[in-house]
């Protein structure tokens, strides 16, 4: 990151640095949001720039991190994320402990034997996540979780906790899976069939989308792997959020 944008110490002189720096006017920048979906005037990007206060749109935040070449961490806070960190010891071929509660071991081909963090959704968050999530969520409140990284992982993903027994018994409670938010309307209706995070009128699921209907219709069906989960259809209108689930980071042994 060029050091004139890391020394700012507040947020809209680090936006305003980081636009200057790619040549680009507001107008133009919000024309590529535009692009992406998301709708945020040149007069917006203009206060965003004069004003720390004003609460930013995760997904709005994504996109200017993309275009700006950087991270949403960077922006928010003028940090880095935390730096990659030794995981796996080289003198033992099974890998780190998958959680401090078990002395089981990964074993796993990893992308490198690296450490990296991402913030963590703890079940008692949910709530509050679900309710600011689309005006004033401080994902830099959530605690950081460390995990170790593998091919197809995100830059920027959320470690969330699993709670219930409605996805048995691919997700099981006590379960942390890795999830990946698709940033804009766009996305869901071109998600593909698997295990998501769906909020929807402040209510938070992780549900399992067999077809994906929402281009078509509207409306999609958000289903149970435990058949005694039930089904939920879901219009486009009340969604809120949507989050890929990727991968399992802390296994519990039954």
């Amino acid at each position: 990151m060029p050091p004139t944008a890391a020394m700012t110490a507040k947020r809209a002189d680090r936006l305003t640095q980081l636009r200057l720096e790619t040549g680009w006017s507001q107008r133009k920048i919000s024309e590529k949001l535009k692009e992406a979906g998301l709708k945020v005037s040149a007069a917006s990007l203009s206060a965003y720039e004069a004003d720390d206060s004003i609460q930013i749109k995760r997904p709005v935040l994504r996109k200017l991190a993309e275009l700006y070449g950087t991270t949403v961490e960077f922006i928010e806070t003028g940090r880095h994320p935390a730096p990659a960190m030794k995981a796996l010891p080289e003198d033992h071929p099974y890998g780190p402990l998958m959680s401090d509660k078990s002395n089981a071991r990964f074993v796993a081909l990893f992308d490198k034997k690296e450490m990296v963090y991402y913030r963590r959704l703890e079940v008692g968050a949910r709530a509050g996540f679900s309710e600011s999530f689309m005006s004033d969520y401080n994902y830099n409140e959530l605690p950081l979780f460390p995990v170790i990284r593998m091919v197809g992982d995100p830059d920027e993903g959320l470690v969330v906790d699993i709670d219930g027994d409605s996805m048995e018994p691919q997700l099981r409670s006590g379960m942390k899976v890795l999830v990946e938010e698709l940033p804009n309307v766009d996305a869901w209706k071109d998600a593909r069939p698997g295990v998501y995070i769906v909020i929807f009128k402040h209510h938070f699921v992780i549900k399992r989308i067999k077809h994906n209907t929402l281009r078509s219709t509207g409306k999609v069906l958000l289903e149970s792997d435990n058949p005694e989960g039930g089904v939920e259809e879901v219009i486009i209108d009340d969604i809120h959020g949507m989050w890929r689930v990727i991968r399992g980071v802390d296994v519990p042994i039954r």
